[in-house]
């Protein structure tokens, strides 16, 4: 804030000045002393000026909001969202602040893919004054590694990307076992974190107590992935702050509480998080407001439950004078709900403005250019080439390096024959160079041809029991530019549009919903049996998951750093008609 924004401020809580907007008549949950009383809250411009008893601040002009009846909490807070999965962040925003998040902090991962550190500074500009305040983690290295990673990845960029203003951390980190080890490149990126408050947010999925000490002096400060509350233990003993998740993969949050019985001092440092939860599991669930709801019918202690989604991940992240309560000085987000025992507000105010009410928004969200963010062809997927069922030949063996589902996103080796059941799968650079071809097993065993973009680094994903049918659910998807693509036989069966860099729609997160429900129905009638399609297809190249990973090298054992079977160059292929360059 400048000195002339803080005088405005002090000659408000002073009634020398009248205050924007009032909130009277309501009672004020106070989460830095657990207090909870009677208190007007008057604002100047986005931040909050007065909370106390006067009401003398109040002019001619002065928006008064009553409050009679309701409680006051701080807005809600998200520490860590991947907000363009599937929608938009602006479809995103939409949709979390009549349900009371007034902030987030969000992954980079997709814009730096698919259009660098440029498409990064353009979002985070163009997002800087939403009434939902975008803070951004910024990925030092690609989910799937790569020749050209360093090109796609360069050090410079980091540097840059974490110059911006809202750039708060580095994250998500998934080469935990790197750090581990000491790789001087990681070490050298992860020293990088914002100098004030250095912040990197880890994903350690599969590390075990004992690792966790050298995580942690590698510069990992938290962690989002336990599964038990062991693990959340182990974890916070290191000094790593925690991310109870809740999600549409992993809805651990209610077993994740039981680490307060073995250590009650933890509800100091503990956050809540959606992850990446998919449109329909928010239009079920909601937001943080659902992840609030879940604790407190854990029992856990309503201000104890109000902290971890507002003042805890407000404190972790240094923002704590701007963010997390409400109190003269910070961002005039609070939430007017009925009854603590319900987080869904009647009400939400967001930097000073009324933005919502009975669940409707007020405020207006603009969408993004984003033709102008992703500008290259293969960003765009308005690339020349088309599969054809040859690129999907496997080379002559006995036996071949199957890829087993065991549950949506975990997987198993099976080193065998091909057996029935098995679908063909391959991934394909979106530019048309090369194809990694493989075999996965137990995911739908009665699919002719799939295509989807939606994959850990954005290339193609396909997989089927006929190489013609892939070769057609790959065309349209180009045609489509991206989403995915479900055929039978000859004829394509199912959509589900994303020509927003193959990874996102411009609708609402309610309509996404919908569509996503159509897939499950398309894969569950072809034989799909996990609960998670979308991040089954995304998983699929992730080569930081056990066991065994479809990557742009090949079918990858994760746990033995083995190639098991190469990728290859694409051969020239029949090329598309020339399309007309998109707006």
């Amino acid at each position: 804030m400048t000195a002339a924004e803080r005088r405005k401020l002090t000659d408000v809580a002073r009634g020398a000045l009248p205050a924007d907007l009032v909130i009277r008549g309501g009672t004020l949950l106070n989460v830095y002393t657990g207090e909870l009383y009677p208190a007007t809250v008057a604002v100047k411009g986005e931040r909050i000026a007065y909370v106390g008893g006067r009401e003398d601040m109040v002019g001619p002009r002065t928006t008064v909001l009553d409050a009679t009846d309701k409680v006051l909490v701080p807005g809600y807070i998200d520490p860590h969202v991947h907000p363009a999965h599937v929608t938009t962040p602006s479809a995103l925003a939409r949709f979390v602040l009549p349900r009371g998040t007034t902030s987030v902090f969000a992954d980079t991962l997709q814009l730096l893919e698919l259009g660098g550190v440029r498409a990064f500074l353009r979002v985070a500009d163009a997002l800087t004054g939403a009434p939902l305040k975008f803070y951004w983690m910024i990925r030092p290295h690609a989910q799937s590694r790569t020749a050209d990673e360093a090109r796609r990845f360069p050090f410079r960029d980091l540097v840059k990307a974490l110059a911006h203003p809202r750039a708060v951390a580095i994250g998500e980190v998934t080469r935990w076992p790197d750090a581990w080890s000491g790789s001087r490149d990681l070490l050298r990126r992860l020293a990088q974190a914002p100098p004030r408050l250095p912040r990197v947010e880890g994903h350690t999925a599969g590390a075990s107590g004992e690792k966790l000490a050298a995580i942690a002096a590698a510069g990992f400060t938290s962690d989002h992935e336990p599964i038990t509350a062991r693990e959340v233990l182990e974890r916070a003993r290191q000094g790593i702050a925690v991310m109870l998740r809740e999600s549409s993969l992993r809805p651990d949050l209610n077993a994740l509480l039981d680490a307060l019985k073995e250590a009650p001092a933890l509800v100091s440092r503990l956050m809540l998080t959606c992850d990446g939860s998919m449109p329909a599991f928010l239009r079920a669930h909601g937001f943080v407001d659902h992840l609030i709801r879940v604790v407190l019918e854990r029992g856990v202690a309503p201000v104890d439950a109000y902290r971890m989604a507002t003042l805890n991940p407000a404190t972790y992240f240094g923002l704590d004078g701007d963010l997390g309560g409400i109190a003269p000085g910070r961002y005039a987000d609070v939430c007017l709900l009925d009854d603590l025992a319900e987080p869904r507000p009647a009400a939400v105010v967001a930097r000073g403005r009324l933005v919502a009410s009975r669940g409707r928004l007020l405020a207006r969200v603009a969408e993004l250019p984003w033709s102008r963010i992703f500008t290259s062809p293969e960003a765009r997927l308005t690339v020349g080439w088309r599969a054809r069922a040859a690129d999907f030949a496997l080379p002559a063996r006995d036996r071949y390096p199957v890829i087993r589902l065991v549950s949506a996103v975990i997987t198993r080796l099976e080193e065998r024959p091909l057996g029935p059941g098995d679908l063909r799968a391959a991934l394909l650079d979106r530019g048309g160079r090369w194809v990694a071809p493989g075999i996965v097993a137990g995911f739908a065993d009665r699919l002719d041809g799939l295509a989807a973009t939606i994959s850990t680094d954005f290339n193609i994903v396909a997989l089927g029991r006929s190489p013609e049918a892939m070769a057609r659910a790959v065309n349209r998807l180009l045609e489509l530019r991206g989403g995915v693509v479900v055929v039978d036989g000859t004829q394509v069966a199912h959509e589900l549009p994303l020509p927003l860099g193959g990874i996102m729609t411009s609708g609402s997160v309610e309509d996404a919903a919908g569509r996503e429900g159509e897939l499950r129905a398309a894969l569950v009638a072809r034989g799909y049996s996990h609960h998670e399609p979308l991040f089954t297809l995304f998983f699929l190249s992730a080569d930081f998951l056990p066991a065994v990973r479809l990557t742009p090298r090949g079918v990858w054992d994760v746990k033995q750093s083995r190639l098991l079977l190469p990728s290859r160059r694409l051969s020239p292929g029949p090329r598309a008609p020339r399309q007309p360059r998109v707006a």
